[in-house]
């Protein structure tokens, strides 16, 4: 991936398009969006081979807003990443097969309180190598909360429609991201970088 986003960079400057001074935090989102885009696309790949397309994507549409917001913990290396996040989904996809209506119900909620209570106590969360300054800080804890209400809303219109396998996945994403942001939290405080 490095020789793909040194070239990528190369034109760019060249191009005029990226001045020296910026290089390092235009690489930096250039990787993250690379590597957003090549797991969100392993795991639809992985979600239409085991026939459980719309419960991942409905995890997806909650999973990446929450977790753009709210911060948390992140892995040190791509593979490390790329692993975590196809645990994740196979937990997910565990779920949605194996809690069915009214357990099924009963665990989405758990999810969705202690999720929530989780984003409301610990969002957002910062790492060592990008910190939040003040208004940072004020301004994502607001993206958090929206985020969180539209989470929610989108679990209240699965329940709504007795969409349990949604349901499930869209309250797990809820989850994930707090429990993301516990272990953000505690890593910053041993001085680990997440």
């Amino acid at each position: 991936m490095n020789q793909i986003l040194d070239k990528i960079m190369s034109k760019l400057i060249s191009g005029g398009f990226v001045k020296s001074e910026d290089t390092e935090i235009v690489r930096f989102g250039l990787e993250l969006t690379i590597m957003k885009t090549i797991i969100s696309a392993a795991m639809l790949i992985v979600a239409f081979s085991l026939h459980s397309a719309p419960a991942v994507i409905s995890f997806m549409a909650v999973y990446q807003p929450l977790r753009s917001c709210c911060g948390g913990y992140h892995a040190r290396t791509r593979c490390l990443c790329f692993f975590s996040s196809m645990m994740i989904l196979l937990s997910v996809r565990a779920a949605e097969k194996l809690l069915t209506d009214t357990l099924g119900l009963i665990s989405s909620l758990f999810f969705i309180i202690s999720g929530l209570v989780l984003i409301f106590i610990f969002a957002p969360t910062d790492t060592p190598t990008k910190p939040f300054d003040n208004i940072e800080r004020i301004v994502f804890r607001k993206r958090s909360l929206i985020a969180s209400v539209f989470s929610v809303i989108a679990a209240d219109i699965f329940m709504l429609f007795d969409l349990y396998p949604l349901l499930i996945a869209a309250s797990m994403a809820i989850f994930y991201t707090g429990l993301l942001l516990i272990l953000g939290r505690s890593l910053n405080k041993k001085g680990a970088i997440a």
